[in-house]
């Protein structure tokens, strides 16, 4: 919005009304729509879309529910691209499709970059569990893209692929009860250079002939250890002790630290087509301080939790 786009923004009916009012500065350039609707009637008189959308898998959700959602979702909306308005689609996948769903190759020394395919064309989720679908999904979502490109040629299509988003995850640093963090992947980025990276791509140039727009988003890697090395400097302890947190005694031990992922992850493409180089990205740092003073901060209000 501050680029003065005009936006409407879809979700499940039984979140519109809480998104309303969770961002009522978003009123007067937003319309929040529920998807219910059909897609040709909600994209009318759209220049661009942005599909970020996505279940992620959690206790109780099905592998079902997550292709049904996610791949199901996905073919409706561009079954609605024929509304002839629309210039630009930009898909938000994951550099989970680079790997196997079963994450057993993200401890290979390789570089992943644009030109990597994931070998998963389809899947029947009942097959599979709820984590497997996730991943194999963010790969079908991205060729089910590239196959829309070829029906669709005037239409402007970019994949975003970006790493890990820290959040929550981050709790596991100082959660009672977890010896050390778990989560094995490094590659990092903030989620608003995410955002900026697809804002970006909707007046991005185009490329030449038969060349795609898929583009890695990352700033580089965050280890456990290196977090944790950071965390427990004085000049960060004494910015948690202004908050009244105590985060020293919360770090686990750096000697139970396991393997982390080996991989890396070339973002030359996306430099090219965004300019987004790396001194642009919202350093690991702040990044991991941000996350884990508010964190704290939650606890603190919500001592019963």
């Amino acid at each position: 919005m501050v680029l003065e786009y005009n936006v409407r923004a879809t979700a499940r009916t039984p979140k519109v009304e809480t998104l309303k009012n969770t961002y009522p500065d978003a009123q007067g350039r937003t319309d929040l729509v529920s998807d219910a609707e059909k897609w040709p009637e909600i994209l009318k008189g759209m220049d661009a879309i942005i599909h970020i959308a996505g279940p992620v898998y959690h206790l109780g959700t099905t592998s079902d529910e997550i292709y049904n959602a996610f791949i199901g979702g996905t073919r409706k909306l561009f079954d609605g691209l024929a509304e002839r308005s629309v210039k630009r689609f930009v898909l938000t996948s994951s550099i989970a499709a680079f790997f196997k769903p079963d994450f057993n190759n993200i401890m290979d020394k390789t570089t992943y970059d644009h030109n990597i395919w994931s070998d998963i064309d389809d899947i029947d989720p009942k097959q599979h569990e709820p984590s497997y679908t996730y991943v194999a999904c963010k790969a079908i979502s991205d060729k089910l893209l590239w196959k829309a490109a070829e029906k669709y040629t005037h239409i402007d299509f970019t994949t975003v692929f970006p790493p890990t988003i820290y959040g929550c995850s981050c709790y596991e640093l100082i959660q009672k009860g977890v010896g050390f963090p778990t989560w094995p992947i490094t590659t990092i980025a903030h989620n608003r250079d995410v955002a900026k990276a697809h804002v970006l791509a909707l007046t991005a140039p185009a490329l030449p002939k038969g060349e795609k727009k898929r583009l890695i988003v990352s700033l580089g890697t965050m280890t456990w250890v290196e977090a944790i090395a950071f965390l427990q400097q004085p000049e960060v302890v004494a910015k948690f002790t202004e908050r009244g947190h105590d985060i020293l005694a919360r770090l686990p031990d750096v000697s139970k630290a396991g393997i982390q992922s080996q991989y890396g992850l070339d973002t030359s493409l996306t430099e090219e087509v965004l300019g987004l180089k790396k001194e642009d990205y919202i350093p690991w740092q702040e990044l991991l301080l941000e996350v884990m003073q508010n964190l704290m901060d939650w606890e603190k209000a919500h001592p019963a939790v």
